[in-house]
C-alpha cells in the first residue's frame, strides 16, 4: 500500500504536535574534524509531496477520531533511531494503551517497528537523500517538518526531536514539569521539590537496560538464506560515506584494512546502506550494500548475526553489530565516547544501551589517523588479536593526550557502576 503526503503552499494554522520541547542540539563533534568536514548545513531543495510504502502490522482498525490517533517521527540518524526503537516509543505506547500508534521512518526500516506500532510509514527510498539533514534525534529539515505537520491531518504528531526528550529528559509525577537532564543530575524537581521523578534514559542506563525491548533475531529462513552467502570466518566492514559531519576515511584505507584482514584468514562482506556508505574499493569483495536485499534491514541483521565481528570508523552502524551479539571493533573518538560532568560523550551511552554483545573499542581522533593510516591499521590487527583471545576492554590508540582520555575513561565507568 503506498500513500503521498501533499504540502500545502503555507503552513497548516493548528500545528497540533504531541507535545514540544525545546532541546538544544546535543551532538557533540571531534574538535579535529573540521579541516576534513564539510558544511554543517546543506542547501536543501522544496518538495511538493513525499511519498510513503505503509506496512501494516496487525487487523486492528484506524480509529476515524483523530485524537486516538499518534503518528511518531522517526526521521532521525540510525544511531538514535535504534534508541528510540528500543526504550522511547515502548515506553510511549505503555504510556497511551490503546491509541492506534503509527511510525513514520526511512526506506528499509521497517523490521525496526513490526513488533512495537500498528502501522510503519517507509518514505520511499527516492527521498532517502533527506537523510543528510538529520542530527541525533532531530532534523533541520523544512522538508522533513512539514511532513510532520500534514500528518497532523491523521493524528496526534510526535516530532522526531521530542523521542529525544525520553531519553535527555526528565518527568516529576507529581507536578508535571518537564526538564532536559543531560551533564547535571537533578535529585529533585526543579519547580515543586518533589523526589518522585521518572528518570531520563541517559542517567540510569544499567536500570533502563534491564528494560530494553530488544529488536527481534531475523526468522530461521533469514538466517539460514544469510549463512548461504557467506563464507566461513567472514567480517562485515562498514565504511562510512556521509556528508554530514563527514569522518570519512579514503577508500585507499579500506584496500589495505581488507588486505589485513584476509592475510589474517578471515573472508569479508561490505555492509551498509548505499546512501551513506562508501563503493566497496575491491571488485572480489561481494559489497551488500549495492544490492537490493540490503533494502530489507532483516536481511542485514541475519547476515551480521552470522559473522565473525564487524570493524567500522566513526560511524553509528555497530547498532546492528550490538542488538544481534554480534562482536564488533569500533574506532570512535573520546569525546564522542566518554561524558563527564562538562563534556557530551552521547555516543557512549548510546552503545551502551545499544549493546548487547562484546565490544572492543580504540579511541582515536580522526584527524591523527588520517595523518597516520598505516598506525591506524596496525591497531586493528592488534585488537582482532585481542578479541580472538577474548579481550574486549577499551584501548586507547592514536590521540594527542592518552593520559587525559585515561581520566575520562575512568570518571565514566566509575559513574556507569
Amino acid at each position: 500500500m503506498a500513500l503521498a503526503l501533499f504540502f500545502p503552499k503555507i503552513d497548516p494554522p493548528y500545528r497540533q504536535y504531541f507535545f514540544e520541547v525545546n532541546v538544544e542540539d546535543l551532538n557533540t563533534h571531534d574538535k579535529h574534524v573540521q579541516r576534513y568536514n564539510v558544511p554543517y548545513r546543506l542547501p536543501e531543495k522544496t518538495l511538493d509531496k513525499v511519498e510513503f510504502n505503509i506496512h501494516k502490522f496487525n487487523n486492528r482498525p484506524k480509529p476515524k477520531n483523530r485524537k486516538r490517533v499518534i503518528v511518531i517521527s522517526c526521521f532521525s540518524e540510525f544511531g538514535c533511531e535504534t534508541i528510540g526503537c528500543m526504550y522511547c516509543i515502548p515506553r510511549l505506547v505503555k504510556r497511551y494503551p490503546g491509541l492506534y500508534i503509527i511510525a513514520m521512518g526511512w526506506h528499509g526500516r521497517e523490521y525496526l517497528y513490526r513488533h512495537l506500532v500498528d502501522e510503519f510509514w517507509e518514505v520511499k527510498e527516492d527521498y532517502m537523500w533527506l537523510r543528510d539533514y538529520t542530527r541525533a534525534f532531530h532534523h533541520i529539515s523544512s522538508n522533513l517538518k512539514r511532513i510532520e505537520e500534514a500528518a497532523c491531518h491523521i493524528g496526534s504528531v510526535m516530532p522526531a526531536e521530542s523521542l529525544g526528550n525520553y531519553v535527555i529528559g526528565n518527568s516529576c509525577r507529581t507536578c508535571g514539569k518537564f526538564w532536559s537532564e543531560w551533564k547535571k543530575r537533578y535529585e529533585e524537581c526543579p519547580a515543586c521539590g518533589s523526589t518522585v521523578i521518572t528518570r531520563a534514559v541517559f542517567t540510569d542506563l544499567q536500570s533502563y537496560k534491564k528494560e530494553a525491548i530488544r529488536i527481534p533475531k531475523p526468522s530461521d529462513k533469514k538466517l539460514k538464506w544469510a549463512k548461504s552467502i557467506l563464507k566461513p570466518k567472514t567480517v562485515g566492514i562498514f565504511a562510512r560515506g556521509r556528508k554530514t559531519y563527514g569522518r570519512n576515511l579514503k577508500p585507499d584505507f579500506y584496500v589495505k584494512l581488507i588486505s589485513l584482514l584476509e592475510s589474517m584468514g578471515y573472508n569479508i562482506i561490505w555492509l551498509g546502506e548505499k546512501q551513506s556508505t562508501q563503493p566497496c574499493p575491491v571488485d572480489h569483495v561481494l559489497d551488500f550494500s549495492r544490492m537490493e536485499e540490503s533494502r530489507d534491514l532483516e536481511n542485514t541483521l541475519a547476515i551480521i548475526a552470522n559473522l565473525s565481528f564487524t570493524v567500522q570508523f566513526w560511524t553509528a552502524s555497530t547498532r546492528l553489530a550490538g542488538m544481534m551479539g554480534t562482536p564488533f571493533l569500533l574506532f570512535e573518538s573520546p569525546e564522542q565516547i566518554y561524558s563527564s560532568a562538562n563534556r557530551g560523550g552521547q555516543e557512549g551511552c548510546r552503545l551502551e544501551l545499544a549493546s548487547f554483545g562484546p565490544k572492543k573499542l580504540c579511541i582515536s581522533h580522526f584527524n591523527t589517523v588520517c595523518e597516520n593510516p598505516d598506525g591506524a591499521l596496525e591497531l586493528v590487527e592488534e585488537y582482532v588479536e585481542q578479541m580472538k583471545n577474548n579481550d574486549f576492554s577499551d584501548v586507547i590508540g592514536l590521540v594527542e593526550n592518552k593520559d587525559g582520555v585515561k581520566l575520562l575513561r575512568d570518571e565514566y565507568y566509575d559513574k556507569l557502576t
